[in-house]
């Protein structure tokens, strides 16, 4: 990285493999223990959640249901050290309010929707053995065994800001269509990280416009992008920086878990610190110290605030 900064060679823009059939044995082999992001291309075409998910379904059947948003397209980076690296706007609103605002490619996003742990119907719609499989998951650890699943909803526009975190994730792109831009853990001194003591790491850096001036070192970070369609599944491995964007009204599904050695290995500083922080990913996996609702939203958690 030194060598390239001082070489003044500016960082390269790498597709994101896209892989069809892909066994677990091989996804283990080229993409697990290495680190590398992969589209698993269609992987879960065939899920209830990919055939049943719309706007509509969720509006319909959930419509009543309070959900946290925030703005997905005003949110500001802030450069200033002392101040909270990503400031935003949130709210509550009811589902059905929240797919109003979306059909009118509002500004609203329901990001780290909690619906799935409300309704077993809903959970029971993705295939969770699925994460067993590819995860390689042991199932007698129990921050393994329990997987943490996110619903995202946004319209056109919507995004959230560059950050990482030390879980494993497979993402689920349900409807629509979404963004991905990814950086190694490698490049984390170029990006600008906010010190925290939490779950996500911050970047100051907004890759939907970056300012070079302000963020000079950013120039020279490769920067891995894909485009997720319906039953596309990401592998976003621990503590790659990324930054998503939904390009279409948009529904996706994070699965999460634990896997201390793969987090260490991709990022021994910012796993030992986030081991220390609050909350604590194992302990959320493990069902303690959950969501403390004085402290603020899931975003808010997100934002380590």
């Amino acid at each position: 990285m030194i060598a390239r900064a001082s070489g003044n060679r500016d960082g390269r823009v790498i597709a994101v493999d896209r892989r069809r059939d892909l066994t677990p044995e091989e996804f283990r082999r080229d993409y697990l223990l290495t680190g590398i992001p992969v589209v698993l291309e269609g992987a879960a075409t065939h899920w209830p959640a990919v055939q049943k998910w719309t706007p509509d379904y969720l509006s319909s059947y959930y419509g009543k249901e309070r959900v946290e948003v925030l703005d997905g397209q005003n949110w500001k980076v802030n450069r200033q050290h002392g101040t909270e690296a990503v400031s935003t706007s949130e709210h509550i609103f009811h589902v059905r309010d929240l797919i109003n605002d979306l059909k009118r490619s509002g500004s609203w996003y329901g990001a780290f929707m909690e619906l799935l742990d409300r309704f077993a119907d809903l959970r029971n719609d993705l295939d969770l053995s699925f994460v067993k499989r590819f995860g390689h998951t042991i199932e007698r650890i129990p921050w393994q065994r329990n997987i943490i699943a996110k619903m995202y909803v946004g319209g056109a526009g919507t995004s959230t800001s560059l950050h990482c975190a030390a879980v494993s994730n497979l993402y689920v792109q349900v409807y629509g269509q979404k963004r991905w831009v990814l950086m190694a853990p490698e490049f984390t001194p170029f990006m600008y990280p906010a010190p925290t003591r939490g779950l996500n790491w911050q970047s100051r850096v907004d890759f939907r416009a970056p300012d070079l001036e302000q963020c000079p070192l950013y120039r020279y970070v490769d920067r891995y992008e894909a485009v997720l369609g319906p039953g596309d599944v990401l592998w976003n491995p621990p503590f790659v920086w990324h930054g998503v964007a939904n390009l279409t009204e948009s529904i996706a599904v994070s699965l999460w878990w634990i896997n201390v050695l793969r987090a260490y290995s991709n990022n021994l500083l910012l796993s030992a610190l986030t081991t220390c922080g609050r909350p604590n990913p194992i302990a959320m996996q493990l069902g303690l110290g959950g969501s403390n609702r004085s402290k603020g939203s899931n975003f808010a958690v997100h934002l380590n605030k």
